[in-house]
């Protein structure tokens, strides 16, 4: 069996403040990932581990085979994540599953071109890219646990393939991340604020209008110009500077 989980965090105190986790979440997810996962079983870690190599050693001692989706937090060289237990360290991964095709990811993968991509990174169940399919997680939603990739959950994520129909807050917390509850505010934004997030949606709307269109389109995977788009959605460049950046590429 396949299992997914995002961004443990492991030893790091102020995730407790920022996501609202217990005072023995690492002890928690250790619990639920070795009584889940089995030494046959393979799990695809979709980054932020730890920023402690120890606990990233400790992960790699547990239960199963680790893949691991670098996040932004993982800056370790691969080698050492592989000398610690894990099969493969890559950026993201691709996979058929019962001809469903999904990208992996950390963040999520904006212009992509699989059936869905499913990523953590947010903390949250947010989704602002109207033009593909996502499925965010939440560890904190998922209880702490390993989620599998079960005969249930890929039929349900065919469904919405099939249909074009990027999953609702409510469908996406069906798939296993329903262990809170309901959702709060953040999960109906990208948590740094509703404007923020407006404003994010808008700028992406804007980088779909730009890259796919000439001379853009051509260079886009080339020169992976998209990496630069990021950086103006997340608001940290100007457009008047990610159009002179990505203009040197064409």
């Amino acid at each position: 069996m396949i299992y997914i989980i995002p961004d443990t965090h492991l030893g790091h105190e102020n995730i407790k403040k920022y996501c609202n986790r217990p005072d023995n979440f690492e002890k928690l997810i250790e619990k639920n990932w070795n009584e889940t996962i089995t030494e046959k079983d393979t799990v695809i870690h979709l980054g932020d581990i730890s920023f402690n190599e120890e606990w990233v050693k400790r992960l790699g001692s547990w239960n199963g085979r680790k893949i691991l989706v670098r996040g932004n937090h993982d800056k370790m060289p691969p080698d050492l994540y592989m000398n610690f237990g894990f099969t493969a360290v890559v950026e993201e991964i691709a996979m058929d599953i019962n001809n469903l095709i999904i990208l992996f990811s950390h963040r999520p993968k904006f212009n992509h071109g699989y059936d869905i991509n499913i990523h953590g990174h947010q903390h949250n169940l947010a989704v602002y890219d109207n033009k593909r399919l996502y499925l965010p997680l939440s560890i904190e939603h998922m209880g702490y646990k390993p989620l599998a990739l079960d005969e249930n959950f890929v039929d349900a994520v065919k469904k919405f393939v099939l249909k074009n129909h990027q999953p609702t807050l409510n469908e996406i917390m069906a798939l296993g991340q329903n262990a809170i509850g309901k959702p709060n505010n953040k999960d109906f934004y990208d948590g740094f604020g509703k404007e923020i997030f407006e404003q994010s949606k808008v700028r992406l709307e804007e980088c779909y209008k730009i890259l796919n269109n000439p001379p853009y389109n051509y260079a886009r995977y080339k020169y992976r110009l998209w990496r630069n788009a990021i950086r103006y959605i997340e608001g940290k460049i100007s457009k008047q500077e990610f159009q002179h950046t990505i203009g040197k590429f064409i």
